[in-house]
């Protein structure tokens, strides 16, 4: 955790940026505990709020559009080679397709808080061919509300941090 706030405190949001984009695209990094220690930077005094926020989403939007777009471009094959990937790969596919189909492009609110989800559900998205502006809406919407909830959790628990 002390190198990761050290990071943090010398890159700032462009450590933020990198971190959340990486993970977004798919390596197992841990994006959220740092936006939480953006948080309490922030709380503290010493990392802005606002291009916090904003290269978290920047980095978010960014990752989840390519997916959009490998999904709408490869289709399944991409879904299925992300979910060799995954922990549960045999249902992978037709558990985030039956998810995705059962609540639409809502499901996207959900889907960063839910493993494995994230990713999938993007690239869903371009798969199944919803509309673009309807996918960064409900994306954007998730997103913001995920990156909310680390950036406040961490602003809450700054001083324990």
């Amino acid at each position: 955790m002390d190198f990761l706030l050290q990071t943090l405190a010398q890159y700032g949001v462009a450590f933020v940026f990198a971190m959340v984009l990486i993970e977004q695209l798919g390596a197992p990094i841990p994006a959220f505990p740092v936006l939480m220690l953006g948080g309490a930077l922030a709380a503290r005094g010493e990392l802005g709020l606002a291009p916090l926020f904003a290269a978290a989403m920047a980095a978010t939007l960014i990752a989840d559009n390519l997916w959009y777009w490998a999904g709408e471009r490869l289709g399944r094959r991409v879904l299925r080679l992300m979910c060799k990937l995954s922990l549960t790969p045999d249902g992978c596919v037709r558990q985030t397709e039956s998810i995705f189909l059962r609540f639409g492009p809502a499901s996207l609110v959900v889907a960063k808080f839910v493993p494995g989800f994230a990713s999938v559900s993007t690239a869903m998205s371009g798969a199944l061919h919803i509309r673009r502006a309807t996918f960064v809406l409900f994306d954007a919407i998730g997103s913001a509300l995920w990156i909310g909830l680390g950036v406040a959790l961490g602003w809450l628990f700054a001083p324990a941090i």
